[in-house]
């Protein structure tokens, strides 16, 4: 039965508790670190939208609603037996709006309400090597009951990936989907938004990694959103506006939207960065990060050249707050690439005004002292 018909009755029993374990286990490994974006603001607001999609069921489970927030650009999520949702970044930054996001929460609570992640490690019983040949149930109790898990002989991490993000049946899937539509509807979110969101979990058939992070339903895109579009023209929602504004949106997530550009551009991934960040910076005109990460985007696609973007972004960013120190310094670099050599010692000079105690201090100090014999040079 699902959690809410039977509440404070699970886990059912002590394979149940083991999975449970497993995920928390996990959680508990994660928390805090450098995997996670751990922002309490950020976090408070996808929970806001959890608890608006499970309404009266929060309080009939007695659930404390959680979510985490993971730094991957893979457009993912997931939820944990216990119900903690966890978000990657690249989610995050895939969505237009706030109902495009919850078609995506909506679709995980229904895997937690209805106990998915139980019923799929159950069904396939996974032999694994940690388990040394006991099924994959057994090998998870014995480790609860043992604590190896919380010692770290047996690793929550792998586990989890494992048997859990191996993906669910196609079944699932669909109850999944067609659950978290209803709650999505009860919300008060359009239904239609569901379409554009799943879109976004389209995986393109040669992008290997993707495809070894995500769940393996994934790529069954097409099915998904027919069976949706059934349901949502039968539902015959009228008024439903929640969530649509896209710059709200991007203002609550814009933690989790920055750093999913960082990792981009760290993955060399310049072109989805670059289209993120105008996307962002359209919408966000008060925040100066945005427009500095823009402007590393085209630097680092193209060290040698796009001078006009990179300065242009650098600039927006100072023209929102001229302390921002990082940004004078990068503008000193990009007009001493082009041998503007006035600009490039004003910006330098200013930069360490701003942060004369910061490690790159001489290195700058030696670019700006140096720049009136770098002239001489090139003017001969």
């Amino acid at each position: 039965k699902p959690i809410n018909e039977i509440p404070g009755q699970v886990p059912e029993t002590e394979e149940e508790e083991a999975v449970w374990q497993v995920g928390i286990a996990h959680q508990e490994e994660v928390r805090g670190g450098q995997e996670l974006v751990n922002n309490a603001q950020l976090e408070q607001y996808l929970e806001g939208i959890v608890a608006r999609l499970m309404g009266d069921m929060v309080e009939t489970i007695g659930l404390e609603v959680d979510v985490l927030v993971f730094r991957e650009p893979t457009v993912n999520a997931w939820v944990y037996p216990n119900g903690t949702v966890a978000v990657q970044t690249g989610m995050l930054a895939a969505m237009d709006n706030e109902a495009q996001l919850a078609a995506i929460l909506g679709h995980e609570v229904s895997h937690f309400l209805n106990r998915h992640a139980f019923i799929q490690i159950k069904s396939k019983q996974t032999q694994s090597a940690i388990g040394k040949g006991l099924g994959a149930l057994a090998a998870i109790a014995v480790a609860v009951e043992t604590g190896t898990i919380a010692t770290g002989l047996l690793d929550s991490g792998q586990i989890w990936t494992d048997l859990v993000t191996s993906g669910y049946s196609r079944k699932l899937e669909t109850q999944a989907d067609e659950q978290g539509l209803a709650l999505m509807i009860s919300a008060g979110y359009p239904p239609e938004e569901a379409l554009p969101a799943f879109e976004e979990l389209r995986i393109d058939e040669d992008d290997e990694i993707n495809v070894k992070k995500v769940w393996s339903s994934h790529p069954d895109i097409d099915a998904r959103k027919k069976n949706l579009k059934k349901r949502i023209k039968k539902a015959e929602v009228q008024g439903n506006n929640a969530g649509l504004d896209g710059a709200a949106y991007l203002r609550a997530v814009q933690l989790g939207v920055l750093a999913n550009s960082q990792l981009l551009v760290q993955n060399r991934e310049f072109e989805r960065a670059i289209a993120d960040l105008q996307r962002f910076t359209a919408a966000i005109t008060d925040e100066p990060t945005g427009f500095f990460l823009l402007g590393e985007a085209y630097r680092k696609r193209n060290p040698e050249g796009d001078y006009e973007q990179r300065t242009a972004a650098y600039k927006e960013a100072l023209a929102v707050d001229d302390t921002f120190a990082a940004a004078w310094r990068e503008l000193g670099m990009a007009y001493r690439q082009q041998k503007l050599f006035a600009d490039a010692e004003a910006a330098f000079n200013r930069y360490l005004a701003l942060d004369p105690g910061a490690a790159d201090a001489p290195i700058i100090t030696w670019y700006r002292d140096s720049l009136g014999a770098t002239a001489m040079n090139a003017a001969q």
